[in-house]
Parts: C-alpha cells; sequence; structure tokens
C-alpha cells in the first residue's frame, strides 16, 4: 500500500502536457454525459478513493494468502487432507465472489461509504472468531463469512474509482490497485510465515481482524460519497428483479465478458500455484513455513513491476499492446516451467523462476480485464465491478477445486495447467481486441 501510495505521489507530479493532457481532456467530457452521472474530480476526492482501494485490495488478498505457509499445519491440527485444508481457500473465495453481486448494488443505491463500513465490520468480525472456533467444519463457514466481508472492499473501492476516472485513466488507477495486490501476494504469505514462528498459525487472522478494523477507521474519515440517489432512485435500483435483470445484461455483453474472464482466468495462474506451492516447498523441498513465506516474497517483486510498466505506459501505448505484452510473459513462463520439468528439473529454483515471469505478465493483464467493464457501463459501476470480481473469485476457487488433483511430485503437471490458462488467455486477448477496446 505504501508502494502504490508513493507512485501515486509521482503520477500527480507529471507536468500536464503531452498525449496525458489530451486523455484528461477526453476522460472529462466522457464523464460529463449524461450516462457517466458524475465527473473528474481533482486532489483528496481521488486520493481517497485509491487509498481506499489499495487497502479493500489488500485486505481482500491478505485473507486469501496470510495462511497459504500454515496450511499443512492446519490439516495436521483439524485432522484433515491436504486437499481438505485447500478447501478452505475455496470456501473464503466463494463468500468472496458470491458476496459482490450484493455488495455492489448496494453501493450503488445505498452509498460507497456506508457499504463499505458494513462490510469491513463484518470481515473483522469473522477474524478474530477464526482465531478460537474449534472444528474444522466451523472454521470453514466463517472463512466462508470472512469471504463475504472482504467482498466489499473489492467491489465497492473499484466503484469508487470508476466515480472519479475514465479510459485510460481508470486503467492507471487500477494499476495501483494492482501495486497493493502484489504486496499482498507477497508479503501476506511472507508475514504469515513470520508469525508462524513465533505464534499459533491461528494468529494470522488476529492480525486480519486489526488491519480491518484500522481500515474501516480509515475510511469512516476519509471516503466520501461522489453522489447522493434521491430515496425513490435508491429503492428502485435495489429492487430484486432490476438488479437481475441488470446483471443479465452485463453478463450478455462481450464488452463486459471478454475483459472480464481476462481478468478471472489471469488470476486464476496465481490462484493455482498459490494452492499447489506450499506443499511443493515444504514437503518436497524441505522449506519451513517461515521459508516459504520468504519464497513467497519474491512474488510481489514481478507483480508490481508489471503494475507499474501499466501505469506508466498506458496512455502512450493503449490496453491492447499491453495486453499482448502481458500473454507474451504468461506464455514464454509456461512454457519454461515445462521444458525444465521435461529435463528432469523439480527444485526450488525451476519452480520459482518461471513463475515470476508468468506473475509479470499477469500483473498487465488483470488491471485492464477489472477496468475495461467498468468503463464501458459507467451509470453501473458498482453491478459491474461486482459481477467482475464474482466471476474473478469464483473463477479461481474452481481453478482451485480443479488444481486439488494436481501431483505435487514433478512440475510438469502444474506447467501444463498454466498452459491450458495461457491458451485461453490468448483467445480472450485476440476477441479483446477484436471488440476496438484499445484507445
Amino acid at each position: 500500500m505504501l508502494a502504490a501510495a508513493a507512485t501515486l505521489q509521482g503520477w500527480r507530479a507529471l507536468p500536464p502536457e503531452g498525449p496525458c493532457r489530451r486523455v484528461s481532456a477526453c476522460c472529462r467530457r466522457y464523464d460529463q454525459r449524461s450516462d457517466a452521472g458524475f465527473g473528474i474530480t481533482s486532489g483528496a476526492a481521488q486520493r481517497s478513493p485509491i487509498l481506499y482501494g489499495c487497502a479493500g485490495i489488500f485486505l481482500g488478498q491478505a485473507g486469501l494468502f496470510i495462511d497459504l505457509p500454515a496450511l499443512p499445519l492446519l490439516a495436521r491440527d483439524f485432522q484433515v487432507s491436504a486437499a481438505a485444508s485447500q478447501e478452505t481457500i475455496t470456501a473464503y473465495a466463494l463468500g468472496y465472489g458470491l458476496s459482490q453481486l450484493a455488495w455492489g448494488p448496494l453501493s450503488d443505491g445505498w452509498g460507497r461509504r456506508s457499504t463499505a463500513l458494513t462490510g469491513l465490520a463484518l470481515f473483522s468480525l469473522a477474524s478474530l472468531l477464526l482465531v478460537v472456533v474449534p472444528g474444522f467444519v466451523p472454521f470453514l463457514i466463517l472463512r466462508l463469512i470472512q469471504g463475504i466481508g472482504a467482498g466489499s472492499g473489492t467491489s465497492v473501492s473499484r466503484a469508487c474509482l470508476r466515480d472519479v476516472f475514465s479510459d485510460r485513466l481508470l486503467t492507471r488507477a487500477m494499476s495501483y490497485l494492482a501495486m497493493s495486490y502484489a504486496l499482498a501476494l507477497g508479503l501476506a504469505p511472507f508475514l504469515g510465515g513470520l508469525i508462524g514462528r513465533v505464534a499459533p498459525w491461528r494468529a494470522d487472522f488476529l492480525l486480519l481482524a486489526l488491519l480491518g478494523a484500522a481500515t474501516a477507521v480509515a475510511v469512516s474519515r476519509g471516503l466520501t460519497e461522489a453522489r447522493r440517489l434521491p430515496p425513490a432512485e435508491r429503492r428502485a435500483r435495489l429492487r430484486l428483479g432490476k438488479v437481475t435483470l441488470d446483471y443479465g445484461r452485463l453478463a450478455r455483453d462481450p464488452r463486459f465478458l471478454v475483459p472480464t474472464l481476462m481478468a478471472s482466468f489471469g488470476t486464476g495462474l496465481v490462484v493455482v500455484y498459490g494452492a499447489i506451492s506450499p506443499f511443493d516447498f515444504e514437503q518436497s523441498f524441505g522449506f519451513s513455513p517461515s521459508g516459504f513465506g520468504l519464497i513467497s516474497l519474491s512474488l510481489s517483486v514481478p507483480y508490481l513491476l508489471g503494475a507499474l510498466v501499466l501505469s506508466h505506459w498506458v496512455v502512450r501505448l493503449g490496453q491492447q499492446r499491453l495486453l499482448q505484452a502481458g500473454l507474451g510473459a504468461v506464455l514464454v513462463g509456461a512454457l519454461l516451467m515445462l521444458l525444465l520439468g521435461l529435463a528432469g528439473r523439480f527444485d526450488a529454483v525451476s519452480l520459482l523462476l518461471p513463475m515470476l515471469v508468468v506473475v509479470f505478465g499477469v500483473g498487465l493483464l488483470v488491471p485492464i480485464g477489472l477496468a475495461m467493464p467498468m468503463q464501458s457501463f459507467p451509470s453501473q459501476a458498482g453491478q459491474a465491478s461486482a459481477l467482475t470480481g464474482f466471476l474473478q473469485q469464483e473463477g479461481s476457487g474452481l481453478v482451485v477445486a480443479l488444481a486439488v488433483g494436481i501431483p505435487i511430485s514433478s512440475q510438469v503437471p502444474l506447467a501444463l495447467a498454466l498452459l491450458v490458462i495461457a491458451g485461453i488467455l490468448a483467445l480472450l486477448v485476440r476477441a479483446y481486441g477484436r471488440l476496438g477496446a484499445s484507445r
């Protein structure tokens, strides 16, 4: 989050000439149309949504990743199999994704700030209970509830960005959230490993509860509503029939579906590795939980680098060229992992090095996939963000469920799974180019 804030300060210092000025003017004209509902603002009104977005993304992904080093210990303490321990990830992802279908319409009608605070309260309470709850089934249920609370941070924060940004500037703003995701991707398992050295593994959830409470305090003080709907329009927006109809229209529109699927499968590349790698490193390679956490920290670097490249170049190059670069990196990394595995290599280097290349590509692909659905439907930013988050998280959960059977005695099966996902991404990037989405 600090890195994202620092990058934001650097962006604000950029001179307003050249292509940046032209794009800003274009975005202001776009957002002043009647279907946008609100316009570009400046100063604190731009910073607060970005900072809240970084915090919301960090919390949501930290809840997914922080206990990865503890999965073998969780399986031992609850006396369940390795596959069963991975169900805690699936349960969290299920709540995380499904809940966004409710949080999105609520934020459009009820308001961003109120919805955000409600979700943070639920997340923090569930995290506290996870510290003490006995039994594996109650633990799974609370992980589901924790994911439900975390879902508000993702869907509402993205909608907040669409309230004040548009087009390539929206993609640039999303890149700051990608930086926060990158920090969570590596820092959360690292912190989980460190906690495991000095405290029981359940202390991970105490840290999440404290972070959730701190974020709620910051949101209550700093986040303001970009717009307020009249009570009659608010009630109309929250009617179940209208919400369902609007979701159906979004899901059928290629402008929404294609970039959303890109974000979903791009995230799936990271999540399938995250579900398999603890057992590879701790059981096959002999790493301790803290050692695995340190290894996982390195994954933040390429994702952060990809987000920085996106932030710097998206205004000049456009989305399509950067999507192609990201896809190329994913294919190169997956092929490298396969070739090393076929050559008989199966160690920390042969598994981690190709994944670093893959994650760099994901850092380019995912922020674009998350930004463009909201760009195409500005007056439904909350619902578009929610449905995008739902498909992203449920797709990741489905990938984890399918990945449970991947053997951990070789890296070839994992590499093949990554290549299959990369092939799907190639089709989606091509379809996105045909939509004329690059500006």
